[in-house]
């Protein structure tokens, strides 16, 4: 009995019979529906081949799955740390140099070099990140001062001149600030001084549709304080979480800030505009008419008019009114007999 078996293995070498002739036509010729089904059906394998062929798949595909996960989790770990900023290392930069040189830019002795590095080197180590177990240190204090106010104070190891901490001191000895750090903040005192010399901005006052608008907080040496404002009238302008004022139609609305310094809180309200680009424009265009007006006016008659720009009509007059007498009364006039 002929097994189906049989009858392929026969069909098989019949093929292979054919010879070289064949076999290289067929090689150039594209292959016909008929052929391909002979070749399928020759080269189809068994059932146990098939199920122990997909058998080894199964096996095999997890591990194909579980390495590309970890490389994926590797590459995106590679991304972070690459995009993770490097720690800055700062030196002294006149580590070294002539005292001469150092005392042109830094306070080095007298009574305000002594009353701020003492009030820095008083600070518990927790707050100032200068303990003497880590190491020697000394303080640079800058002659200038920044926003008129603070006395910047750095602390550099004595050994290696690396920075070890970054200060601003009121000069009026009233509140520190640590600027550098995970946590920056004020250290020491109250800033309720500071709080008087910083203000509330909301910029513009005029605000385009179509544009964005900005509330902030302008402090000295702006050391770090909190703000979250808000729209009273929403339907005029919003503002989002980065506090942008984002317009929606024309009109006045007013945005309230709650701001925290250091131990100060409070709650600040300013009013803005609302307007069309074209209305901007035409303010701008008046404004810009008022200044040549004005500036014109005063190159015609620089007089400081008595009584202000109105007060005096220069074209009623062709002479500049005669000057103040300021002082005691001149004499009279001489007399001849």
């Amino acid at each position: 009995m002929i097994t189906h078996s049989t009858t392929l293995r026969a069909a098989l070498a019949a093929l292979l019979l054919v010879g070289g002739t064949a076999l290289s036509q067929a090689a150039d010729k594209p292959p016909t529906v008929g052929k391909v089904e002979i070749v399928q059906n020759v080269t189809t394998p068994d059932k146990a081949e098939t199920t122990a062929a997909s058998d080894a798949k199964a096996v095999e595909a997890p591990k194909a799955t579980v390495t590309a996960e970890k490389a994926a989790e590797t590459a995106k770990t590679a991304d972070e740390a690459a995009a993770a900023p490097a720690e800055t290392v700062r030196i002294d930069p006149l580590a070294g140099h002539n005292p001469e040189i150092i005392k042109k830019y830094y306070l080095t002795d007298g009574k305000t070099y002594t009353q701020t590095t003492d009030l820095v080197k008083n600070l518990a180590p927790e707050l100032t990140g200068l303990d003497a177990k880590d190491g020697d240190y000394y303080l640079r204090v800058d002659k200038k001062l920044t926003d008129k106010y603070f006395r910047h104070v750095r602390a550099y190891d004595t050994a290696t001149h690396v920075e070890k901490g970054d200060y601003l001191v009121a000069k009026d000895q009233t509140s520190v600030w640590r600027i550098d750090g995970d946590k920056p903040g004020m250290i020491y005192g109250s800033a309720e001084k500071l709080l008087k010399k910083s203000k509330l901005v909301v910029y513009p006052r005029y605000l385009a549709l179509g544009s964005k608008g900005l509330v902030g907080m302008a402090v000295p040496g702006n050391v770090p304080a909190t703000m979250k404002a808000k729209s009273l009238n929403e339907s005029i302008a919003r503002v989002d979480d980065k506090n942008y004022i984002i317009p929606v139609a024309t009109g006045k609305v007013d945005i309230m800030a709650d701001y925290v310094l250091g131990d100060q809180k409070g709650t600040v309200v300013r009013q803005i505009s609302v307007v069309t680009k074209e209305d901007l424009q035409r303010m701008a265009y008046a404004a810009y008419l008022r200044q040549i007006y004005f500036d014109r006016m005063w190159y015609d008659d620089p007089w400081p008019f008595w009584g202000g720009y109105y007060g005096y009509h220069h074209h009623h007059h062709h002479h500049a009114p005669p000057p103040r007498r300021h002082g005691h009364r001149p004499p009279p006039p001489h007399r001849h007999r």
